[in-house]
């Protein structure tokens, strides 16, 4: 029986009896299915994965434990909305922000950020010379006193109850895309793989060094904004049961969208309002928050 099956059936069972099957993995997808009717017990601790209505640029929110770590934060022109939404979600201290790669539309937007909530920690893991844009975002750290450190593959990370294994499996040679750091998430049962904008090449050397049990996740930020399909050798060893596009529904994510479809993933992108994901560590919950703000892009 396959993994999607498994989760069509586990979903199901879960709605009927009210309970969610063991040794399966669960979702409940409010998004493309917003008659699903479900709840987390309001005492028990919950890793939430939030992301803003951005256009192909990256950045997201992670509580869990009273603890909040961004990855990535967007361009300058989408920094507010990130902004936007840290405010909703009554955000004002990050303890880290956790840096893909240099590239504009994962790092611009560090200075709006940085103005709006007291960041404790920047973490890079490239170094400073690799881009422009990494070299304006140290200079913003020094401006705000933010401490900056520089992490390496292999690290693991904690937030709250939460694991974040980290991997730089980029060859020196490659384009930046393909440097991108890789992040695995993990909370009790459940996993969510943040992609960055790992291209072909990375997607292979990660499909043949990182072992398939590791590897095979729920949750997955497609990558490069879903400008392309999957490469297969990593779909199959990642097997995600729900994707994210930071995208909106555009042609450039047309390939992306039909590769999904094709192969029974559900998927959400990140317009209109927030894309929210929620796990106890048993079961996902994918809903939309509604924006408290008109969405604002800076010139």
């Amino acid at each position: 029986m396959g993994k999607k099956l498994i989760l069509l059936l586990a979903a199901l069972l879960a709605m009927c009896m009210g309970a969610a099957a063991e040794d399966a993995p669960v979702l409940v997808d409010r998004i493309n299915h917003p008659e699903a009717a479900f709840s987390f017990d309001p005492e028990t601790e919950l890793l939430e994965i939030v992301f803003p209505q951005e256009l192909n640029v990256d950045s997201a929110v992670i509580r869990c434990g009273g603890q909040v770590m961004l990855i990535d934060c967007a361009s300058r022109a989408m920094a507010q909305r990130m902004v936007n939404l840290l405010e909703q979600l009554g955000v004002t201290e990050v303890d880290f922000v956790a840096i893909s790669h240099p590239h504009y539309d994962h790092i611009d937007g560090l200075e709006q950020i940085a103005q709006a909530v007291k960041i404790h920690e920047l973490r890079v893991g490239h170094p400073a010379g690799e881009t422009g844009n990494l070299d304006k975002a140290l200079a913003v750290c020094k401006k705000y006193e933010i401490p900056v450190s520089w992490y390496g593959d292999g690290d693991v990370w904690s937030l709250g109850d939460t694991r974040i294994d980290v991997w730089l499996k980029g060859d020196d040679a490659w384009g930046l895309n393909d440097r991108s750091a890789v992040m695995r998430l993990q909370f009790g049962e459940r996993t969510a793989l943040f992609c960055a904008d790992a291209e072909s090449r990375l997607q292979r050397r990660l499909a043949e060094v990182i072992p398939p049990e590791i590897l095979d996740v729920d949750v997955m930020k497609y990558p490069h904004h879903g400008k392309s399909a999957l490469l297969w050798d990593f779909y199959t060893a990642t097997s995600p049961v729900f994707a994210v596009i930071t995208n909106n529904n555009g042609r450039s994510a047309l390939d992306s969208r039909t590769f999904l479809d094709k192969n029974s993933v559900p998927w959400a992108i990140t317009v209109p309002g927030y894309v929210r994901l929620r796990t106890d560590g048993a079961t996902w919950l994918a809903d939309r928050l509604a924006m408290d703000k008109p969405i604002v892009v800076n010139k």
